[in-house]
């Protein structure tokens, strides 16, 4: 209603009165341009300044904190060395004690620095969290170093004995976990210091691109201004001259062609909107002489509607019927996927599943009673130790058989024996459970299951197909996963559709490593990587990719076209990706897409929704 209110008041306003506000109006956007360039860059080099600062002191803050933390670790190690040298032990010690103090006071300053930090630093969350995990670490390394160099002041460092023995007691400290978590406060500064350097930086290129913004907005304004006094001279000219030339042009050709149905178009309220209402007025009354005839040919042009009408409607007949045969062919190749796919999974998890639990049994039979013999070899050495204890000089008998045995390789070996029973039996047991989660033969409906866990399991299962070998190195599987929630799917099929995706992927670096040498292979390893993230609350991506040698665009498009291969006869049967497209997109509603670059490599791109509904079966 505004908009139309203020359009009829334009419209009112003379040809100068138009120009004279549309200059105004430039001017105006000029100068408000200007001010608010400056205004913006004033406020940005401010922000700038102010994050420059704050910036700098954090970095100095890190570094003192840093060297500290590496003076203090350096004199601790230098009192190892110096144990035989009391005074120099006690100047070394004493410089220790130094830097442990300047420690807490800037541990303290950096306590209070990221109290007061504004809630936009980058280091709002990474430097606290540094802070809680090495909160104490200071304290309880000085307390225990006060402790350790009190137990040397109790030896007699004349003697070399009690130096070694002093040596020993600092030597463990060294290598102890608290001075090894003493020394990760350095490690975690390093992350810290590059990312204050980063920060700082940024803050002197966003200080660096205040006047440059500020330049823009301004000349923004300037150009604006000019565009608008453009339009407006342009607005102007065919305000005064369209209406004129649309008036005659109406009029000429009313007066040639004796066509009296021409109206000329009202748009404005001043003196040439005047003049055409006078003109519409005049044709209207001869307008009424023709109306028997206007008749006449409306009743003419509604027959020939009618007979277009009736050739449409044969015309559409025919495209449906055409429609409904290509739907009817569409429909049977999807027939024909779902039964391949059906007895396919069908006998594959039966025979996964029979495999794993003949296996799952006498390996859990293994596994369980792996810990009682443990522990039954852990009491037998014990004894033996005992018995060496109290008798360390067994008869010449014990002695002999002693030896022949070789009991001290024996008590060395047998822990070592046993653990790695234990491992190959946690790793059978690991690929029954992958086995088993991969066929899912007992999980027919819908079920939340952990996408991560089905990707790890059908990569256990090719894991022979991935590995080093004499003729060519492994392939390397990079997982980039996200934190996804758990996703209603079938596991069974969602599973099938990783295994023919992976299977595809290892084809296609097989395939191009037969055309490379083994240190050319090395120096480019053959890679998969998969990457899972959440879309939204509601979706969730799994993009799986490869380094191969692609694929042309021709054999892209038809990728999920069923019986379509590019493999010889015997190694493909072109329903691995038809299956696949099917699962994802008509049993669980979800998407997926293959992108592909000629020598770079292929990825397929995984689109599900997190909660399902139900899919019927095409």
């Amino acid at each position: 209603m505004m908009l139309q209110s203020l359009s009829q008041r334009l419209s009112s306003l003379r040809v100068g009165q138009k120009i004279a506000l549309g200059y105004t109006l430039a001017l105006g956007i000029a100068v408000s341009g200007t001010i608010a360039g400056f205004g913006i860059g004033h406020n940005y080099q401010f922000q700038a300044a102010k994050q420059e600062e704050h910036s700098r002191n954090e970095v100095e803050l890190l570094q003192r904190l840093q060297s500290r933390v590496l003076q203090a670790r350096t004199h601790q190690q230098q009192l190892i060395p110096l144990a035989k040298y009391p005074d120099k032990f006690q100047d070394e010690y004493t410089h220790l004690l130094k830097h442990e103090a300047e420690i807490r006071d800037i541990w303290a300053e950096l306590k209070t620095f990221v109290a007061k930090a504004p809630q936009t630093d980058k280091h709002q969350a990474t430097i606290p969290a540094f802070l809680q995990t090495y909160d104490g670490v200071t304290q309880r390394y000085s307390q225990e170093l006060a402790l350790q160099v009190e137990r040397i002041r109790q030896l007699n460092l004349a003697f070399p004995d009690d130096v070694e023995q002093a040596q020993r007691i600092m030597l463990a400290f060294t290598n102890s976990d608290l001075a090894l978590e003493f020394d990760g406060i350095s490690d975690s500064l390093v992350g810290l210091l590059d990312q204050a350097y980063e920060e700082f930086e940024e803050a002197a290129l966003l200080q660096q691109q205040a006047g440059e913004i500020a330049q823009k907005v301004v000349v923004a304004g300037i150009g604006l201004s000019a565009a608008i006094a453009i339009l407006l001279a342009m607005f102007t000219s065919r305000a005064i001259a369209q209406p004129i030339q649309a008036l005659t042009s109406i009029a000429r050709q009313s007066t040639e062609e004796s066509n009296f149905e021409l109206q000329a178009t009202v748009e404005q309220n001043d003196e040439i909107g005047t003049l055409a209402d006078a003109f519409n007025q005049l044709i209207r009354t001869v307008q009424q002489l023709l109306q028997q005839q206007q008749t006449a040919n409306e009743q003419l042009e509604a027959y020939s509607q009618t007979l277009e009408s009736q050739v449409e409607a044969r015309t559409q007949e025919l495209n449906d019927k055409n429609t409904q045969l290509q739907q009817l062919l569409k429909e049977l190749q999807h027939t024909q996927v779902q039964m391949v796919q059906s007895e396919k999974m069908s006998a594959l998890g039966q025979m996964v599943a029979g495999i794993a639990h003949e296996i799952n049994n006498p390996v859990n039979f293994i596994y369980g009673n792996l810990t009682p013999v443990q522990e039954y070899a852990h009491n037998l050495l014990a004894f033996v130790q005992l018995y060496q204890k109290h008798y360390p000089d067994p008869a010449s008998e014990i002695q002999a058989a002693s030896d022949e045995l070789d009991i001290e390789f024996v008590q060395t070996d047998l822990p070592k024996i046993l653990n790695s029973m234990k491992l190959g039996t946690d790793r059978i047991r690991k690929i029954v459970l992958s086995l088993r989660n991969f066929s899912r033969i007992d999980e027919a409906d819908f079920k939340a299951v952990d996408l991560h866990e089905g990707i790890d399991s059908t990569l256990l299962i090719l894991q022979h197909r991935l590995k080093d070998r004499s003729d060519c190195p492994a392939i390397q599987v990079i997982r980039d996963y996200d934190s996804l929630p758990l996703v209603e799917c079938y596991p069974g099929q969602i599973n099938q559709a990783f295994m023919n995706i992976l299977a595809n992927a290892i084809d296609a670096l097989e395939e191009a490593n037969v055309k490379r040498t083994y240190l050319e292979i090395k120096e480019k390893p053959s890679q998969i990587t998969i990457r899972t993230s959440r879309i939204d609350s509601k979706w969730v991506k799994i993009a799986i990719s490869d380094n191969g040698t692609g694929m042309p665009e021709s054999v892209r498009k038809r990728i999920f076209d069923p019986f379509f291969t590019t493999k010889t006869i015997g190694k493909g049967t072109g329903m691995g990706m038809p299956i696949s497209y099917q699962i994802v997109t008509e049993k669980h509603g979800g998407k997926l897409d293959c992108f592909s670059t000629p020598g770079e490599g292929t990825e397929f791109i995984i689109q599900i929704p997190v909660q399902q509904k139900i899919y019927d079966d095409v």
